[in-house]
């Protein structure tokens, strides 16, 4: 009978100590499930706030992109403008003075007037074009590319070509605003310091993106030296901006070999 007690105070006591552990093992487990949660949650929610925080900062630099465009398009319009129509157009009239005073009618001189009226002509019809806030949106970025290639070739000192390979195909319209703007600022530069007489931009497209090569025969520069100054913020601006449409950018350089940006734009 003693025996059959202490047996029995035995087993219960085991089974008083699994019961322990297994409560204890259970509280474990639902505390470290509760951890994983939140850490997941809290994860989460970080994840979404740097989603939104990019979504603004991309929205703000569309923004930025396009008032940046606009406003150099308005320069652009005032410069060729004083240079190209007004000249054309003064010309034209003093043209028109000459007919007027000659006695007899000088039809090559005629003949003259009416050309240097046509280009001004179609000298300001090329412009209007570029007054639409809504022309990458039409043209979409390649062709955009060509006409603004076309503007600075005219003016005559600085040569630029636009190239492609593969089947074209291009980003959504805001992303279209950032990367034009991107390679704007390129021939601003090329132009300001390179001391460039000819560029050539190339466009590769592939099944999930395309590559931009922009290249100058200017004097290129020393490319460490350049983005630890104060006046390398130009470069960082083109990398964030290159950044915040998903894409990478990279700078071929070196004193005296011109200079390459590399653009790849994921689709």
């Amino acid at each position: 009978m003693f025996c059959i007690f202490i047996c029995d105070n035995y087993l219960i006591k085991k089974e008083m100590t699994a019961l322990f552990f297994g409560i204890l093992f259970f509280t474990a487990f639902v505390i470290l499930i509760s951890v994983l949660i939140v850490a997941y949650f809290n994860k989460l929610y970080s994840m979404r706030s740097a989603q939104e925080k990019l979504k603004a900062e991309f929205a703000g630099e569309v923004d930025n992109a396009r008032n940046e465009i606009q406003q150099l398009t308005l320069n652009n319009i005032s410069q060729e403008i004083h240079d190209n129509v007004g000249q054309l157009l003064s010309l034209a009239k003093m043209q028109l003075n000459l007919i007027a005073e000659s006695p007899e009618k000088n039809m090559q001189l005629v003949a003259e007037t009416k050309e240097n009226i046509s280009k001004a002509m179609s000298e300001l019809r090329d412009l209007a074009k570029g007054l639409s806030s809504d022309r990458i949106k039409i043209l979409g970025l390649y062709d955009s590319v060509i006409q603004e290639a076309e503007r600075i070739s005219r003016a005559g000192t600085l040569r630029v070509e636009v190239t492609s390979n593969g089947e074209k195909q291009e980003p959504d319209h805001q992303k279209q605003l950032v990367i034009f703007r991107v390679i704007q600022e390129c021939f601003q530069n090329i132009m300001k310091h390179a001391q460039a007489a000819h560029v050539k931009v190339s466009f590769t497209y592939m099944p999930k993106g395309f590559d931009i090569s922009i290249q100058d025969d200017g004097k290129g520069f020393e490319f460490n030296a350049e983005i630890t100054s104060t006046t390398g913020l130009g470069l960082m601006n083109l990398f964030n901006r290159v950044n915040l449409v998903g894409g990478e950018a990279k700078v071929n350089t070196a004193p005296g070999r011109g200079t390459q940006i590399l653009l790849h734009i994921p689709i």
